[in-house]
This record gives structure tokens, C-alpha cells and sequence, in this order.
């Protein structure tokens, strides 16, 4: 005997309208707010002398809620706010660049423009401090790295959480900041500096995505 399907699946929002509504009486709201109860014939025929459809909203209700209202116009305001969400919902990628505690002020400047650049575009960011071999007794040097880089992207991101410590690695968190990165560009624009200066290409080490 074969197994049935299960499906998760939401079924997609319908309406019953006009003759589908077949209960006895039907609450109406209007635009304005007002409510009244009406014999479902009565309210089909309103409708109809508006030229619009009668609109099941509320099924469960006691009697079922209705409005008068074009179907076809609903549906496509529905269908224009469903795709403006979408729209909105931007895929955010996780981009990782390694430091160790003893980086020199040249890479340090280097991977935290890179850093800046990728919270820009509005990526979520991570620095993971790397501590190799026994340097991972002079852990007060990963936190004095995590605070500058957390000093230095300020401009343009929130850190998200104190740094934390796992094993020989300390990661720090860091979320894009719209409203810092426009008042950020905006500076840069009046100051005649450019917005998007080519970095130098990573190192593949140095470099994760998720």
C-alpha cells in the first residue's frame, strides 16, 4: 500500500463571491465603517446596483462578513503587494574574512575596507580572528583587534553580540546599518570621494561565503 503524500503547501487565498454565498444572511461593512445585517438575496442585489461583487471576508463569522467591492481590483492590489514584499526581501549573504591577533596595520586597514565595502552592499559580515598555535594565551590581543574593527566599521554597521570565543577562534558579528551607510555615502558624495573605489583582490584563505 503506498504512502500518501503529505504536502505543507499553504493553500492560496480565495474568496467565495456572489451566488457561492449561499448562507441565509450576511454582515455588510461599508467603506465608512458602518455595519449592517442584510438577507444575502438583498446584499447580492445591492451589489449587483453598484455594479460590484458581494465579498465573503470573514467565512466564520456569525453570520459571515461581506463587503461590496470588485473582485478583479482586489485580487490585482493583493497581487501588486505580494510581489512590493518580495521585492523588500533582499537575500542577505554572510561574508567572512580571517584576521589573526597579531595583523599588521597594513592588512588590518586592507581586510577592514573590504569588511566596509561588503556591509555596504548590505551583506551581514563576520571577522574571525584566527589564533594559531600558543598565541591563544594573548587572547586580550583578539579582543583589542575585535574592538577596532568594531570601532572602524561603526560607520556603516551595529555589531551584533560581543565577540565570542570558540577554541582558537574568536568570531564577531556585524549587521549592515542603512541609515549609517546613506548619511555615511552622502559625506563621502559632498567630500568628492568616490562611493565605490576598486579594492584589491582577497586572498582565497581569507575569504568564506555562506
Amino acid at each position: 500500500m503506498k504512502k500518501q503524500k503529505v504536502t505543507t503547501q499553504k493553500p492560496k487565498l480565495t474568496y467565495r463571491v456572489n451566488d457561492q454565498i449561499r448562507v441565509p444572511e450576511v454582515r455588510i461593512i461599508f467603506p465608512d465603517g458602518t455595519q449592517e445585517v442584510m438577507k444575502t438575496i438583498d446584499a447580492k442585489r445591492v451589489a449587483e446596483e453598484r455594479n460590484q461583487d458581494l465579498i465573503e471576508v470573514q467565512p466564520n463569522a456569525e453570520p459571515p462578513v461581506c463587503k461590496f467591492d470588485n473582485l478583479g481590483r482586489l485580487l490585482y492590489k493583493m497581487d501588486k503587494r505580494d510581489k512590493d514584499l518580495k521585492k523588500k526581501q533582499k537575500t542577505t549573504t554572510l561574508k567572512e574574512l580571517r584576521f589573526h591577533p597579531n595583523t599588521d596595520k597594513h592588512d588590518f586597514d586592507f581586510k577592514s575596507a573590504h569588511l566596509e565595502e561588503f556591509l555596504r552592499k548590505g551583506n551581514r559580515v563576520r571577522a574571525t580572528i584566527v589564533f594559531l598555535g600558543r598565541s591563544i594565551i594573548y587572547k586580550e590581543k583578539g579582543l583589542e583587534l575585535a574592538e577596532r574593527l568594531t570601532e572602524r566599521l561603526s560607520v556603516v554597521s551595529t555589531r551584533d553580540g560581543d565577540p565570542k570565543f570558540e577554541g582558537k577562534k574568536l568570531f564577531v558579528y556585524f549587521e549592515p546599518d542603512k541609515k549609517k551607510i546613506d548619511a555615511y555615502d552622502r559625506i563621502r558624495a559632498k567630500t568628492n570621494q568616490p562611493l565605490a573605489a576598486p579594492l584589491a583582490p582577497l586572498a582565497p584563505e581569507d575569504l568564506i561565503e555562506e
